[in-house]
């Protein structure tokens, strides 16, 4: 069966809001002094509007400017960022705002989007399980973002790109809410019926199912199975039968 890229989330990142259109992380991985508060920034793409509350009918509060460089606290299931700018703190539009540095295709403002690992956190020549790990990083440890490939970022990593799982990384100075791999930028959606299994390969129990069409939150993945939210619990669908 051949092989999908995930599509997971993203993302942080506002433009990719993040994005995420997904665009463009910047490079390597790097510690943060624990006696410094972690800050995650974004850099808007167009002018856009600082509203009071997630969605259109949010009262816009200002207008950030192209090219701006806003502080993110965490990201709303349906891709809104909290955001700071200035002394205003509202929700912005995934789609406008993307990773900063000095890449093709991000925000040249001379800054760099870190992001954190809620988890001790592999990094991996290719973005799946399958490839080589190339190191790893420690749970809090602030990672230079590139770039995002579905449920997968692209790191720097001691001077060289690797990839992360988008599951296990997050916002500094993060609100208790949405992490980036809970965002409907994540969802995937059935191409046939789907059964839904309680581990990875076809000897897994069948726990349930989806239609045709159907709508999945992805979370993870293990070789050519996707880690999925189904109903109260998760399990394993395979990869074939999402896009």
């Amino acid at each position: 069966m051949k092989r999908k890229k995930m599509y997971i989330l993203t993302l942080a990142a506002l433009s990719c809001a993040l994005i995420l259109s997904l665009g463009t992380f910047i490079t390597s991985f790097a510690k943060e002094d624990s006696t410094k508060e972690q800050v995650t920034t974004m850099a808007t793409t167009a002018n856009l509007n600082l509203r009071a509350d997630a969605g259109l009918h949010g009262k816009v509060i200002t207008v950030m400017p192209k090219g701006t460089s806003v502080e993110v606290f965490s990201m709303t299931s349906a891709g809104w960022y909290k955001v700071k700018y200035k002394d205003q703190t509202g929700y912005a539009y995934y789609v406008y705002l993307n990773f900063e540095g000095t890449d093709k295709g991000t925000v040249n403002d001379g800054k760099i989007t870190h992001m954190y690992a809620t988890a001790p956190l592999n990094v991996r020549s290719n973005p799946n399980t399958g490839s080589a790990i190339l190191g790893s990083f420690k749970k809090g440890d602030a990672v230079q973002v590139i770039s995002k490939h579905d449920g997968w970022f692209k790191v720097d990593f001691n001077g060289k790109h690797g990839y992360c799982h988008g599951g296990y990384l997050d916002f500094g100075k993060g609100d208790a809410s949405v992490t980036v791999d809970e965002s409907t930028m994540n969802d995937m959606v059935t191409t046939a019926p789907l059964n839904v299994r309680d581990r990875p390969g076809m000897k897994g129990k069948i726990i349930g199912s989806f239609k045709k069409g159907e709508t999945v939150k992805v979370i993870g993945q293990e070789g050519d199975w996707l880690k999925v939210k189904y109903k109260s619990t998760t399990g394993y669908s395979h990869v074939d039968y999402l896009n």
